[in-house]
């Protein structure tokens, strides 16, 4: 089974240069989720500890996409989302993918944004 978080917009401080990590810029954020395999009749219990919370995924990525530091790379920020939700959950989920997309870059020239794809 995948659950999929989708579209999580934030206000992050991301960015190569100061002046990114100072104002900060919008970003969107898609998780997927990929659990182990499960007979139908695990789902049909109705029980959220037969899942995972998507709630506390979102609270994690929040805490993370909204966090002033020094992280440069959006690259850097989905490889530490994925770390942090297989520690959270080391026995629930088997793959993290994290896409990030990066709106408002500081190029010369048109672009809508620039996104990555990470998974682990």
């Amino acid at each position: 089974m995948k659950i999929k978080l989708n579209d999580m917009q934030f206000h992050s401080y991301i960015g190569f240069y100061a002046a990114e990590r100072e104002v900060g810029q919008d970003i969107t954020i898609n998780v997927t989720l990929t659990l182990p395999d499960c007979p139908l009749e695990t789902y049909l219990t109705d029980d959220l500890t037969q899942t995972v919370n998507y709630g506390d995924v979102y609270d994690l990525i929040a805490t993370m996409a909204t966090a002033k530091n020094e992280t440069k790379l959006i690259e850097t920020l989905a490889a530490r989302m994925i770390q942090t939700i297989h520690r959270q959950f080391p026995n629930e989920i088997e793959l993290v993918t994290v896409r990030i997309k990066k709106h408002n870059l500081p190029i010369a020239g048109i672009l809508d944004s620039a996104e990555i794809e990470l998974e682990g």
